[in-house]
């Protein structure tokens, strides 16, 4: 991989060609032709610019979608509607569907038939239809919103909204966005499908291979795939489930390769990359560093801990618990790979002799000085006030909404409590649509809910909260309750428990049937705790706000400085779940003296890793004997082996997963799903020699599908390239 400088030097241009050398950057894709083109050529791609993106005739942008509005992104790869994406995008869905009869989770799913397939309630799939420059427009209507004298936002969801309405076309939603802090704005046109079916996915043992111990690492062995398919009209056109939906016809259908891909290949990745943060000044980096991902860290690890002990006690705990287990522990970890590297590779230092070149850049030109002023001295004064405080913000959000089942749900009742007080309707009425949705959410919340496991989290999180808190915004309310307790959180929690009508669902059904009562709510104990809380940490954002609008306002004149200082070279705009395109090549790396990754894992991986019984590295059933007879078919290379995965260099970061990844032909040949361990520090800076794409082979792929699961229907439908 080529070497960059050790900060941004690859910068976004918007208005004429250039040569970009580095494998970084998330590209916006209406800009490719422009932007990458011309490189992407000298690395070996054989399709046209227009046969990647075109917005009138079909082209490989037509088979990348983004699933949730960019949760994750998947792949059209049938005439039928057929899509791909990571077994863990697929995650909630499988649990949510399973049951201790039916754990799709432990056994996998595969819909023999059409009619099998099941139907996931409120799942999306977005397609990107054309990309309209609206910047000049867009500022006009912010400067109507913008009142002179006050805090001057570069984005105004009012003034998007009034373009949306303006450009609106039928049969299409709109999405304003803006690029680079107001640089830009464009507006994306999508078509959005909501009646999606799961197909197929493999037991989880196979899709999470390897669980937290691998999870953000390489060499690694998950096969993380699932299926999809979406439905349409008639016509085409999206459309509310029903049975007499049939399955779309997608304006383009990925070819699927068997030829894979070797060492020093051209690979490129189409996706909807969910955020990064690399514009962000070096007093951000290091508060994101020291102080919220810490605290983050510590709250997890104890919520984490009582899980796992949970889940390996108890198969229905274990199933119950298992989405939720992953949505915590993923960025967990990740956030501990993220304080390693960013401080391993001096992420702060790096930063802030860019800022000192900046600095000197602006003191050199009195126009530049008028317009931008001291900027990092205001900076660092801005971060300097608020630092005392994040830690608060942090542990609050862990502790009381990301904490206990109890007070998660006990937040819902915070609006009902509202419209009572207004004598508004909130008394479960049938023809009350509010009243419909919230005793919607009441009636699904205790699926997946334990109370002597949620008892074990509310009063551990309960216990990080008073300690952890700054004294001047922590719950008067929460510290009375200790103190009656004698800080015996066992004890308080056994009461709150036993007197809250959120604990169970028996109670909380037992008020909603009869006549829910603003007294009812405000006199809950679980309720007091987390209304409690969340006044007073209303009252910590308010005294941090001024602060916090000055600094975004900052920021983006850092953004502006940063533009003009280097002016003519080409920057591309932090991920905002808008497509991008990414492309470099396959290769391994090592990561320090005497270690060497090879670029691509096999199939032998799994016996070597396979511990029968393990949480994390058990196989199903059946599984291991395959392994053994070993008969790959043509998913084997030229030398008989099966390969399971492979690295890259292209530049992802979350929401990318799924993203397919293909070759100089845009045949499907992968699909990426994870980062390795040294590219941590990611989101807020690329290291050129570490960052890396972890992908599935999609020969491993069609092997499980085909000669694992028995499902070669679904390898009919395929477009497969020897």
């Amino acid at each position: 991989m080529k070497r960059v400088l050790k900060y941004i030097t690859v910068l976004f241009l918007l208005s004429c060609p250039v040569r970009v050398w580095a494998d970084e950057g998330m590209w916006l894709i209406n800009l490719m032709e422009r932007i990458n083109y011309e490189t992407m050529q000298a690395k070996g791609v054989q399709l046209s610019a227009e046969e990647i993106y075109s917005e009138t005739q079909p082209s490989l942008k037509d088979a990348i979608v983004a699933l949730d509005y960019g949760s994750c992104t998947g792949s059209m790869i049938s005439q039928s509607g057929l899509m791909i994406t990571n077994h863990h995008c697929a995650y909630d869905d499988i649990q949510k569907i399973s049951s201790m009869e039916h754990d799709y989770l432990k056994n996998g799913f595969w819909a023999k038939r059409a009619e099998e397939e099941i139907v996931i309630p409120g799942k999306t799939v977005m397609f990107l239809q054309k990309v309209k420059d609206v910047t000049e427009e867009y500022r006009k209507v912010l400067a109507k919103y913008n009142k002179p004298g006050e805090y001057q936002p570069y984005f105004s969801r009012r003034a998007g909204s009034e373009l949306e309405k303006k450009y609106k076309e039928k049969g299409y939603e709109l999405s304003c966005v803006p690029m680079l802090r107001g640089d830009r704005y464009y507006l994306f046109y999508y078509k959005v499908y909501s009646d999606v079916r799961l197909v197929g996915a493999p037991s989880a043992m196979l899709g999470a291979f390897g669980g937290d111990t691998d999870n953000w690492s390489w060499p690694q062995h998950k096969c993380d795939f699932s299926l999809y398919r979406v439905y349409a009209d008639k016509d085409g056109n999206p459309a509310k489930y029903s049975k007499d939906n049939v399955p779309l016809q997608p304006q383009y259908v990925l070819p699927v390769s068997v030829a894979g891909l070797k060492e020093g290949d051209y690979a490129m990745l189409l996706g909807y990359p969910g955020s990064t943060a690399r514009y962000t000044p070096s007093f951000g980096v290091a508060e994101k560093i020291e102080v919220s991902d810490p605290a983050m860290v510590k709250v997890r690890d104890v919520k984490l801990a009582i899980l796992r002990e949970a889940m390996q006690a108890d198969p229905e705990v274990k199933l119950q618990y298992a989405s939720k287990y992953f949505g915590n522990s993923n960025y967990w970890k990740y956030a501990i790979g993220e304080m390693k590297y960013t401080r391993q590779y001096d992420v702060v230092g790096l930063k802030t002799a860019e800022e000192q070149k900046l600095t000197e850049w602006i003191k050199a030109d009195s126009r530049r000085l008028s317009k931008y002023g001291d900027l990092i001295a205001e900076l660092r004064e801005c971060y300097a006030f608020q630092a005392p405080y994040i830690a608060a913000d942090i542990y609050h959000k862990e502790t009381m909404i990301n904490g206990s089942d109890i007070l998660r749900l006990g937040l819902r009742f915070k609006a009902v409590e509202g419209r009572m007080k207004k004598d508004k309707c909130c008394k479960m009425e049938k023809d009350c649509s509010q009243c419909q949705m919230l005793r919607k959410v009441c009636e699904n919340y205790f699926k997946d809910y334990n109370e002597q496991v949620d008892r074990k989290v509310f009063a551990a999180a309960l216990r990080l909260y008073i300690e952890n808190m700054h004294p001047d915004f922590i719950a008067p309310e929460i510290v009375q309750l200790v103190k009656k307790f004698d800080s015996n959180y066992e004890k308080l929690t056994e009461y709150v428990y036993e007197h809250s009508f959120l604990a169970s669902r028996e109670k909380l059904f037992a008020k909603l049937n009869k006549d829910l009562r603003l007294e009812d709510i405000v006199k809950d104990p679980a309720y007091i705790i987390v209304r409690s809380a969340q006044d007073k940490n209303y009252k910590l954002r308010d005294y941090l706000e001024k602060n916090r609008q000055k600094i975004a306002e900052l920021r983006t004149k850092y953004t502006a400085a940063l533009l003009e200082m280097n002016q003519g070279k080409a920057i591309y705009p932090d991920a905002n779940s808008t497509m991008r395109i990414t492309y470099g090549n396959v290769g391994g790396y090592s990561s320090k003296d005497a270690v060497t990754y090879a670029s691509h894992s096999t199939i032998a991986g799994y016996p070597e890793k396979y511990v029968k019984g393990d949480p994390e590295f058990d196989l199903p059933e059946g599984f291991l004997d395959l392994v053994e007879k070993g008969e790959w078919g043509r998913y084997a290379d030229t030398a008989g082996k099966l390969y399971t995965g492979f690295v890259t260099n292209q530049d992802i970061t979350g929401g990318n997963s799924g993203s397919p990844v293909m070759n100089a032909k845009g045949e499907l040949v992968g699909l990426a799903y994870d980062g390795n361990w040294e590219s941590m520090a990611g989101d807020l800076y690329f290291h050129p020699e570490y960052n890396k794409c972890v992908c599935v082979d999609i020969r491993f792929v069609l092997w499980v599908i085909d000669k694992y699961a028995g499902a070669g229907r679904l390898i009919e439908e395929m477009n497969i390239k020897e």
